[in-house]
């Protein structure tokens, strides 16, 4: 019943999802628990105690972020990011960019049976993809020094970039901490703007 426990969150925090929302959520739920013994998709250790952590990072996420037309999840994986903002944003543009084609194809098939319009996947290497979102977020913090650098190519002048981490990052981010029920630790949003 962790997911009965997660849309308690949900209430207790003050973060209000429709009825319609919460059913897609928990049928994205059921596929990544299915398709987590083929494809290795997030930590097996406590799986359904990992996906209410994600799904409680990305729903705060949503209340977060400034008012967008597109968001890139830059190494998009199990589709954290990207599906969760698609199913809650359904007006909103999503562009999941991955690496490996087995979870790029799982991104596809989440895609098709969710009936989502509005996300786009890229099965490329972060370093030849180009875009310009107004956010882009990573949970991934193997990839800052490269969305660093990446920054101009991929954020329009004013968008951010926002890394999920256990700690501070340096200025200029500005540094976000926030309480996961699901999560020991306090975590941060990281957030970087593009000034120029």
């Amino acid at each position: 019943m962790i997911f009965e426990e997660l849309k308690s969150a949900f209430i207790r925090n003050n973060l209000d999802i429709d009825e319609e929302k919460v059913s897609k959520l928990k049928d994205y739920w059921d596929i990544l628990l299915f398709y987590q013994n083929r494809i290795h998709l997030f930590s097996k250790k406590s799986p359904k105690e990992e996906l209410a952590r994600q799904f409680f990072d990305i729903v705060l996420l949503n209340v977060f972020l400034p008012n967008y037309k597109e968001l890139v999840d830059a190494g998009a994986g199990a589709g954290f990011v990207g599906i969760i903002l698609s199913i809650l944003n359904p007006k909103k543009q999503y562009l999941l960019v991955e690496r490996s084609k087995k979870k790029g194809d799982f991104l596809d098939v989440v895609r098709i049976k969710l009936d989502i319009s509005n996300i786009d996947i890229f099965i490329t290497d972060l370093e030849h993809f180009n875009s310009e979102a107004d956010v882009v977020v990573s949970k991934a913090s193997c990839m800052r020094d490269l969305l660093e650098n990446k920054m101009m190519e991929l954020i329009k002048v004013g968008g951010i970039l926002v890394h999920f981490t256990g700690s501070t990052l340096p200025p200029p981010y500005k540094n976000y901490p926030f309480k996961n029920p699901f999560r020991d630790n306090i975590s941060y949003l990281s957030v970087l703007e593009r000034v120029v």
